[in-house]
């Protein structure tokens, strides 16, 4: 775990933190209050106990309840690439809450016994257009069209539920792509077609914007953290 220890946050009721990442993977504890979280991975429901796993470079935003929320917050080691977030419901918050403050290795004991929480469910046209934006290259209105739903109507929804306008989405499911990618062996100009980026130069900028390095940097951490994985878990 980080050596910077664990810090609190606190938020009012009814603020939002609009859509926001975090280059290093990150543990949040709700400790009290209530609030939703916003991803590509959908609307995760966080009340008192919840503890969410956030991977590095995901973009989440976040709406506060009536009562606001607070949590605490500690930085974890890079070594897996996952991509989406994971929620659990810890068995008791306070042992938790004495877990992130004075103990963060203990992290993986809190999680074998939590229970695993999924985001809110959505009418089924939503996680549809996601994947098939992603997929093509289509206008995005003509791919709502396609499900039933009229473009202004999939534009809202899609916000409401997962943070980001439609464009925003679709970027962002062909960043977690390009991410996979990139710890194997094709070359940077087949990444960004696979990923489904315009060509290199496009996947470039994006990744300089999320990850605040280039293409060729990002392989290099990413296969460091492959190659320390087997040392890690001994």
């Amino acid at each position: 775990m980080s050596d910077g220890g664990a810090y609190r946050t606190r938020h009012a009721r009814g603020a939002t933190l609009v859509t926001h990442r975090h280059r290093a993977p990150y543990a949040a504890l709700v400790l009290d209050g209530d609030y939703t979280e916003s991803s590509l991975d959908g609307p995760l429901p966080c009340r008192p106990g919840t503890l969410v796993l956030h991977p590095a470079y995901h973009a989440h935003g976040d709406r506060f309840g009536r009562l606001g929320a607070s949590a605490l917050n500690i930085e974890l080691p890079e070594t897996t690439l996952q991509l989406a977030a994971s929620a659990w419901q810890v068995h008791d918050l306070r042992e938790a809450s004495e877990v992130f403050a004075r103990c963060p290795r203990r992290l993986p004991e809190l999680l074998a016994v939590a229970v695993p929480q999924a985001a809110a469910e959505q009418p089924d046209w939503q996680p549809a257009l996601l994947r098939a934006m992603a997929d093509s290259d289509d206008d995005i209105a003509v791919l709502a069209r396609r499900l039933g739903v009229s473009a202004e109507h999939a534009s809202r929804a899609l916000s409401r539920s997962y943070g980001m306008s439609p464009r925003a989405l679709r970027r962002e499911a062909r960043w977690r792509r390009a991410l996979h990618l990139l710890a194997g062996a094709q070359s940077l100009a087949e990444v960004a077609a696979a990923a489904g980026f315009a060509d290199q130069s496009h996947l470039h900028r994006v990744v300089v914007a999320h990850a605040g390095c280039t293409p060729m940097q990002l392989r290099r951490q990413i296969k460091y953290v492959q190659d320390r994985r087997p040392a890690l878990a001994a």
